[in-house]
């Protein structure tokens, strides 16, 4: 008689977990926002917070971000460390940038049990001014960083799918060995 308890107890966990988390219109999140061009993406992330603390001190992504980020990047975490941007320039790539830009994340999206192949794809490279969310206000000084996208269209409108963020020292120069390449 334990065993059938146990058994059923079991069972009807399942059944309601189940019921819980399956969504009526079969989709894990809805985007309130579509963006038609990458100009739309950019704007987005420039007028809005990124990331943000809670009560606990914890840094949450905002959901102003979310809407930034393609399906895969909003399941995980983006990688994106600042809380806020201000773009000091768009750099124009040159085609062979561009390509090698795209092989990567290519490369990276071969690696992924479930890869798609999204209708359109954008490379792009800011030079931004970034603050992180942790540092307290007297020490929010932004810092210069360079930030290659890759934007892509997955049917909902353009939204980021690859980020790769670099550090630039006060000469302006590349810094070498720290990146944060934004693939989860």
């Amino acid at each position: 008689m334990k065993k059938s308890i146990i058994a059923a107890g079991v069972g009807a966990f399942v059944v309601i977990t189940t019921l819980l988390c399956v969504n009526s219109d079969g989709k894990l999140y809805q985007k309130q926002k579509h963006f038609d061009t990458v100009s739309d993406v950019l704007t987005q992330l420039e007028t809005n917070k990124i990331l943000e603390l809670d009560s606990y001190g914890k840094v949450h992504e905002t959901n102003d971000f979310k809407e930034c980020l393609s399906k895969r990047k909003r399941l995980t975490y983006s990688q994106v460390d600042f809380q806020e941007i201000h773009i000091e320039k768009i750099e124009e790539l040159d085609e062979q940038k561009k390509k090698s830009l795209i092989e990567d994340y290519n490369k990276a999206q071969e690696r992924l049990d479930m890869p798609y192949k999204p209708t359109k794809i954008e490379a792009i490279r800011l030079d931004i001014k970034g603050t992180f969310p942790h540092e307290d206000d007297d020490n929010r000084i932004p810092k210069d960083f360079i930030i290659d996208l890759v934007m892509v269209d997955e049917g909902e409108g353009m939204v980021i799918d690859y980020y790769v963020q670099n550090y630039i020292d006060k000469d302006k120069i590349k810094a070498e060995g720290i990146n944060a390449k934004g693939w989860s």
